[in-house]
């Protein structure tokens, strides 16, 4: 039992990922040989570095007569609420087992520190120690770091997919004639790209392009309606931009791209849900969520293309009748939907 204990946190699980180290990792000689393998396994890794600044405030405190001890503890390669439970865990293992009076975490940076609410509601800190890897203002430096953005796959996520799909919004529009329609196609994307990173809805997306990358590689009948939606997806788009490339007043345009397309786009999401069942079904999950998930996105639809029905024919008397029973036929839906939120 040691009345101070530093705590090196590695949220993404390089540890795990890479050397199949398991945590936590207790004792300095422990976590010194886990440091080693993991630098030895990724030179560039600076969840290594945070461990090595770990041990070396730990033989300071040691030099300084202290009772002290050094752990590791990591979370998951899914950043969220699994590795941040993971890392709850063993907090828990760790309080339990050294029962410290205080303890220094060190982190290799922002995302790591995320979990400190964990840390604090369970040991008074005396030190949040931030790693940062001194990096020399070099070409080689910078050549190394956009191989980490093509090598890396969390980072590759988060810079090259973005830039790669404006690439493919812009040159789309290219192709069909209308550049000046590729910079709204843009601003567009990018509106939605940061709204999705603002609500974690990009882990969402994430998890569902993972569920098509197991259906594919396990054989999963997921993956027939996995690429159905992908193909509905695109008669809706095509179908949209076919009905609104004849208006010229941009609320119209708008209007009917919706109101023409947005039934393809429920369909697809409809196939999204039933595929994500049938990963569940097949993994031992609950299944009912993915169901009230689909008749939420038809519920969604239904409003969707009354409002937009509404907005493009406002002068014709059934607009506003058609508006009202999209409406209660989304609510009527939805209640059905929420029978399968317990199953």
């Amino acid at each position: 039992m040691a009345k101070k204990v530093i705590i090196a946190i590695d949220r993404d699980d390089d540890l795990g990922q890479k050397v199949g180290i398991a945590s936590p990792v207790i004792g300095r000689e422990n976590v010194l040989q886990a440091a080693v393998r993991l630098m030895l396994a990724d030179p560039e890794d600076s969840d290594a570095n945070a461990m090595f600044s770990a041990i070396k405030l730990y033989d300071e405190l040691i030099q300084k007569g202290e009772d002290c001890e050094v752990v590791v503890v990591t979370g998951d390669k899914n950043v969220g609420k699994v590795s941040d439970t993971k890392i709850a865990e063993q907090l828990d293992m760790i309080l339990l087992k050294l029962n410290p009076e205080s303890v220094i975490v060190v982190t290799d940076g922002s995302e790591d520190e995320f979990v400190m609410p964990l840390v604090y509601s369970r040991f008074k800190v005396d030190l949040l120690h931030r790693v940062v890897v001194k990096q020399s203002k070099t070409l080689e430096s910078t050549y190394f770091l956009l191989r980490r953005m093509f090598n890396e796959p969390k980072v590759a996520r988060i810079t090259l997919a973005p830039v790669g799909i404006i690439f493919l919004v812009y040159s789309f529009f290219l192709l069909i004639q209308h550049p000046e329609w590729g910079v709204g196609g843009i601003i567009l994307f990018l509106g939605i790209y940061f709204v999705a990173k603002a609500y974690g809805l990009d882990k969402y997306f994430g998890s569902i392009v993972e569920g098509m990358r197991k259906s594919v590689s396990e054989g999963r009948l997921s993956f027939v309606f996995y690429l159905g939606a992908g193909i509905l997806m695109l008669i809706g788009f095509a179908t949209g931009f076919n009905a609104s490339i004849a208006y010229t007043v941009p609320h119209l345009a708008v209007a009917n791209f919706i109101f023409y397309s947005i039934a393809w786009i429920t369909l697809s999401a409809v196939a999204i849900a039933m595929a994500r069942a049938i990963d569940a079904y097949s993994e031992g999950r609950r299944v009912g969520k993915h169901f009230t998930s689909a008749f939420i996105a038809i519920s969604i639809g239904l409003v969707i293309w009354g409002t937009a029905g509404y907005v493009a024919n406002p002068e014709i008397r059934d607009s506003i009748y058609r508006f009202a029973a999209a409406v209660f036929a989304a609510l009527f839906v939805s209640a059905i939907g929420l029978l399968f939120t317990r199953k």
